[in-house]
């Protein structure tokens, strides 16, 4: 008889599988990979799993930086006009802006209207007390309206809607070129009450209220050509009329 550590194997040779299968998996030796493989993958070396805490902070410093990657590209796609989103340069406003832009720009060319209709009735008076014509009284009325209307047109110029998507130099030139005409209309209607005071003489220029327009007649029309060479362009776009600065 044979034995190994008090075994007999010339007996184990002969048991058969249903006992040998009681006995249970061996003791010692590599187990049957078919029943460990699975517990070796899930239990792996020391060093493995040194690896793996080593991996863990790597791994998320990785995500941390394509986050933070993803929020640049974003910023930058988004502020950038071409792309179609983030804020406008200004060269090309919404089509809302744009809508108001043309409303502000109708509002007031209803005004710039009335002041032309204005301006050739003070021509047409102008003329009627220079050649001491029959509607003395009348052009001193004319000029008397026509300083209140250019008083009115500043007061609704300054209160309009949207004027604050126009042009701030425009505006201002068209202000004090309308002042300024406003005072000339004042001089000229005291001129036509000397000229029927007195009696009228052709083409006078000696008289004091006429020569006291002079001065803001010249700031009026500076500032005529100034507003119309920023309106034109203005007007142009929106289909609006264009004048010219001496029908204002």
């Amino acid at each position: 008889m044979t034995r190994v550590d008090g075994l007999d194997v010339t007996r184990l040779g002969g048991m058969d599988a249903t006992r040998l299968d009681a006995l249970g998996p061996a003791p010692y030796g590599d187990p049957p990979t078919a029943v460990l493989g699975d517990l070796r993958a899930a239990a792996p070396a020391a060093g493995q799993r040194r690896s793996r805490r080593r991996l863990v902070p790597a791994v998320a410093a990785a995500v941390l930086l394509a986050a933070v990657a993803a929020v640049v590209v974003f910023r930058a796609h988004s502020n950038n006009p071409a792309a179609g989103g983030g804020r406008r340069t200004g060269t090309t406003p919404p089509a809302s802006s744009q809508a108001a832009l043309r409303q502000a720009a109708v509002r007031l060319s209803g005004l710039l209207a009335q002041s032309v209709t204005d301006r050739a009735a003070v021509i047409d008076a102008v003329t009627d007390v220079r050649g001491c014509g029959p509607s003395l009284r009348q052009d001193a009325r004319t000029f008397a309206r026509a300083a209140g209307s250019r008083q009115l047109l500043l007061s609704r110029l300054g209160s309009m809607p949207g004027r604050s998507l126009l042009p701030a130099a425009m505006l201002q030139d068209l202000t004090g070129a309308w002042q300024a005409s406003a005072q000339v209309d004042t001089d000229l209607a005291r001129w036509a009450g000397d000229e029927i005071a007195r009696g009228c003489h052709r083409n006078s220029g000696s008289d004091a209220s006429l020569r006291a327009s002079y001065a803001p007649d010249g700031q009026a029309s500076a500032g005529k050509q100034a507003f119309a060479s920023l309106w034109d362009p203005v007007a142009t776009r929106y289909g609006l009329t264009v004048y010219q600065w001496n029908q204002l």
